[in-house]
């Protein structure tokens, strides 16, 4: 028997469509209740979808990179492992995706929308990444999809438009090519991604009770440091190489401008990116950032990394919030699995000793810090076990630092309401 992985609605926002950005498992793969599945992004964010049973991954209908419509059948998990030697499909995903394409408009039909002006504009997420990448402004695009729903189509056709526009341009006064024939589209209202880069031995989904709550208008991606999540398959030894492979990342997803946000490991992998000079960074906000000074609890790192039970990951776990009780009930038991699935213990041992090698952080970024020339925020718990609070006396005056009563290292978990506000207002002071 097989079971539907669907999804039909994400934070009660509006979606007609979502887009598949990334299996996590393979067709024939098993999955337990609580795993990843699957990654689709809406409007606003990415939405990760879970295993709800235990089973084997039997039918993948929408391949990464797809729009499926919400309530759509994305793929199934059967009860039974597949035969041997059966193929698992991606067959019915082409089937699957025209059934679910809707018809192109043909070429003398303008497209309609039902928005009120002043209304915010509804969009696909594929299209308003094509729209940031260009430079549109969503506002003054009419939508082809239900309820004036922006599609990619629309995208494609405004870029087509300009295209003409200035060709025509050039074609009748050709001295026009020493200035510019058609003025440059005004920017989305929010077109700048805030990418959120998870800590040493999490990955994404550490940010899942944050994201939901950063408000309407802000779009996120979450990634996944070398050696953790899905990118367990690629190792990095040290930060400078860590940021390189998130900005190829970033770059193949085409994202330019960025606000960063980074916590722990990654709040150094955001530093080391911003010294890195490839992307556009609006804002930086770090929690419990490392890089600002040679301490860090060595036996957490490499008790992380051994921990082959529940109880002695629990262990571990508990040194990184100010109260055990802020840990979510069962987080253990679904980080090791995760960990078992990934096999990355080995990758996590590596990375531990040549970024923190004999027990010092390796790599200073305190530069890197006080030279950000956009709004910057650290926040950090007075009880945090793992990096030194007394670290962000080395924060430049510029930025804000806020220091949490009764939170630990993973201000995410423990605080997850303020975190998110703390952000938003980073991303907003950027203008």
């Amino acid at each position: 028997m097989t079971h539907p992985i669907t999804i039909d609605s994400a934070g009660g926002e509006y979606m007609e469509a979502v887009l598949v950005i990334a299996w996590a498992v393979k067709p024939g793969d098993p999955v337990k209740a609580g795993d990843l599945v699957v990654t689709v992004e809406t409007a606003k964010a990415a939405t990760e979808i879970e295993a709800d049973r235990d089973g084997w991954l039997a039918e993948i209908f929408f391949a990464e990179g797809q729009e499926a419509p919400v309530g759509a059948v994305l793929g199934t998990i059967a009860d039974e492992k597949p035969m041997a030697g059966e193929p698992a499909s991606l067959a019915p995903a082409i089937a699957a995706a025209a059934a679910a394409k809707p018809r192109e408009p043909v070429a003398d039909e303008a497209p309609t929308s039902d928005r009120q002006p002043g209304s915010r504009a509804i969009a696909s997420p594929l299209a308003r990444r094509l729209a940031a990448a260009a430079g549109l402004d969503l506002a003054a695009i009419s939508g082809s999809g239900p309820r004036g729903r922006i599609k990619k189509r629309d995208i494609d056709a405004r870029l087509a438009a300009l295209a003409n526009e200035d060709e025509g341009m050039v074609q009748q006064t050709p001295a026009a090519a020493q200035t510019p024939s058609v003025a440059a589209p005004a920017l989305a209202r929010q077109a700048v991604p805030v990418v959120l880069i998870h800590g040493f031995g999490a990955d994404r989904s550490v940010w899942r009770q944050v994201v939901p709550l950063l408000g309407p208008g802000i779009e996120t991606i979450s990634l996944d440091l070398p050696g953790h999540g899905t990118e367990a398959a690629r190792t990095a030894s040290t930060i400078e190489e860590i940021a390189f492979l998130l900005s190829d990342r970033l770059e193949a997803m085409g994202v330019g401008n960025v606000h960063l946000v980074g916590h722990s490991l990654g709040g150094a992998a955001a530093l080391a990116l911003v010294r890195l000079g490839r992307l556009a960074v609006r804002s930086v906000t770090l929690l419990a950032p490392a890089g600002l000074g040679p301490e860090i609890n060595a036996g957490f790192l490499a008790g992380l990394a051994r921990a082959t039970t529940v109880q002695a990951l629990e262990r571990w776990l508990a040194v990184m919030v100010g109260a055990p009780s802020a840990l979510p009930g069962g987080f253990a038991q679904a980080a090791l699995r995760q960990m078992e699935k990934t096999g990355n213990r080995d990758a996590l041992t590596a990375m531990a000793e040549s970024l923190f090698s004999d027990g010092t952080q390796g790599f200073d970024l305190a530069t890197a810090l006080a030279e950000l020339d956009v709004p910057a925020r650290l926040i950090w718990g007075k009880l945090d076990r793992i990096i030194p609070v007394a670290h962000a006396a080395r924060v430049p005056g510029f930025a804000a630092v806020h220091l949490l009563d009764g939170i630990g290292h993973v201000p995410q978990i423990e605080a997850p309401a303020l975190t998110a506000r703390l952000i938003s207002e980073t991303v907003r002071s950027a203008g």
